[in-house]
């Protein structure tokens, strides 16, 4: 969505590789947004929602590489794309909608979640866990990941090849890992959050910030593991 006509420029890129491009009616004269979708509040999220559910997303059913290893009781929705030598767990569920809503005064809306998943060659995905799909473009896991049982990858989600999430690990939706990144069971990763390669969160981290490549972090917030043991240390050390 172009919401001020400083991003203007960047929104007519986009809509020239095939991007829709929502504008405010502020915006509508300008010339070069002759072909953009107008609409007239100002929720973003909410215009979104309603062009979406004029889209026809034809349900392709999954595309299934070779050698893959798949639980009869997994579920594969539409638009989901598996690589080769893929292995899924009992009761997984792969591509389910994503958990988008859109909110204007007192009301909410689910936005459609048309992207599928996409799942690279040598991946590993564990029981009971969930991978959700993309708004508009595919959540993604790329080569080698492997995932743990009951761990969940939100929509538009992005996990780096070569990364392990062990159990119970949650990615809110558009998190970005980097490669062979490292997560203890039960850590959990805010919304939009970037990951650098080959960072390791540990167990029960909630991580609410960018992690740089290399970091070790631990706590909530999650924030670098040594200084997060001494803060404890200094904690346990006062008198009750």
């Amino acid at each position: 969505p172009v919401t001020s006509a400083r991003f203007v420029g960047e929104g007519v890129a986009a809509a020239k590789r095939g991007a829709c491009l929502l504008v405010t009616e502020a915006l509508a004269k300008d010339a070069r947004l002759l072909n953009a979708h107008v609409w007239s509040h100002p929720f973003a999220s909410w215009a979104l929602a309603e062009l979406l559910d004029e889209c026809e997303a034809p349900d392709d059913p999954a595309v299934i590489g070779e050698a893959c290893k798949i639980h009869p009781t997994a579920t594969l929705g539409p638009r989901v794309i598996l690589g080769a030598r893929v292995t899924i767990g009992a009761h997984a569920v792969i591509g389910h909608p994503g958990f988008g809503w859109a909110t204007r005064g007192s009301e909410t809306r689910a936005v459609p979640q048309l992207g599928g998943v996409v799942i690279e060659d040598d991946v590993y995905i564990g029981a009971l866990t969930t991978v959700d799909a993309g708004t508009l473009s595919p959540t993604r896991v790329r080569r080698g990941a492997k995932i743990d049982a009951h761990c969940h990858i939100g929509h538009n989600a992005d996990v780096g090849e070569g990364s392990i999430l062990a159990a119970q690990c949650g990615l809110a939706g558009s998190v970005l890992l980097g490669r062979a990144v490292r997560m203890g069971g039960q850590a959990g990763v805010a919304d939009h959050v970037t990951i650098g390669d080959g960072a390791m969160i540990a167990a029960k981290s909630g991580v609410i910030g960018d992690v740089p490549a290399g970091a070790v972090v631990a706590g909530y917030p999650a924030q670098p593991r040594l200084r997060w043991l001494r803060g404890l240390a200094r904690l346990y050390k006062k008198p009750r």
